[in-house]
């Protein structure tokens, strides 16, 4: 777990119980039917955290998001932000393989949330948690490709041109550099990029890393197809 993100489950913690919390909650609880059967912001927590499935949680992330926008107490934000923490932290995982800053991608992450919460049609949506998630990824991945062009202009773009085939595009020792400023702008993880040399380059058939057909092999596969899309379709982009 990156800083930022043990930082803010803790912080979450902390205000669970906090005097200005608990009034948000209480006056949310008068406006909000479905919220009426928990009694403070812990047993809410200890409810939505759970792995039972409950047809009442898709009308309390309703409700939490409608009190929320209309109720912009101190400390609100914080406990909905932390009420939807397991799901930003899978949408963190999702996005492991890209080359940024663990702390800098959660801190964006929380701050596409918070884009999303603001959206005054979300309540009026028909699954507003997944609605919410949606919108989170959509924000991120706007973010995402400002951040892979910023690290583009800070350096010209190889003479080189963006050939989509592998093999006969790189070669020998200016390939691998070639094949790793490619990566490197794609977004692509340099234990990727090794792979994609070693087996498309380099002539090393996947089944020397796991015998062929086993679940080792596949998950090299599928690693190595994924890299390779991505790769691709900057590739494209640079060479329309």
């Amino acid at each position: 777990m990156s800083s930022s993100r043990l930082a803010f489950a803790q912080d979450f913690e902390r205000q669970l119980n906090s005097y200005r919390l608990r009034q948000w909650f209480r006056l949310a609880r008068s406006h909000e039917a479905g919220l009426q059967a928990f009694l403070d912001p812990e047993s809410l927590r200890r409810f939505l955290h759970s792995e039972e499935a409950d047809c009442r949680k898709p009308e309390i992330w309703r409700a939490l998001v409608r009190s929320l926008q209309l109720h912009q107490a101190e400390g609100a934000r914080l406990f909905v932000l932390g009420l939807l923490e397991p799901v930003l932290g899978h949408l963190m995982d999702n996005f492991g393989e890209v080359e940024l800053e663990p702390d800098d991608l959660w801190q964006e992450i929380i701050a596409c949330a918070l884009q999303a919460l603001a959206n005054p049609r979300l309540p009026e949506r028909r699954q507003v948690l997944a609605g919410l998630v949606k919108d989170t990824y959509k924000y991120l991945c706007l973010w995402l490709r400002r951040e892979f062009a910023k690290a583009e202009g800070e350096a010209p773009l190889l003479d080189q041109s963006y050939d989509l085939n592998f093999d006969q595009a790189l070669d020998g020792m200016e390939g691998e550099v070639l094949l790793a400023e490619w990566c490197r702008r794609a977004g692509v993880t340099s234990r990727d990029r090794d792979l994609i040399f070693a087996t498309r380059i380099g002539g090393i058939p996947l089944s020397q890393l796991a015998p062929a057909r086993t679940r080792p092999y596949n998950r090299w596969l599928r690693r190595r197809d994924r890299a390779e899309r991505r790769l691709r379709l900057w590739l494209r982009r640079k060479n329309p």
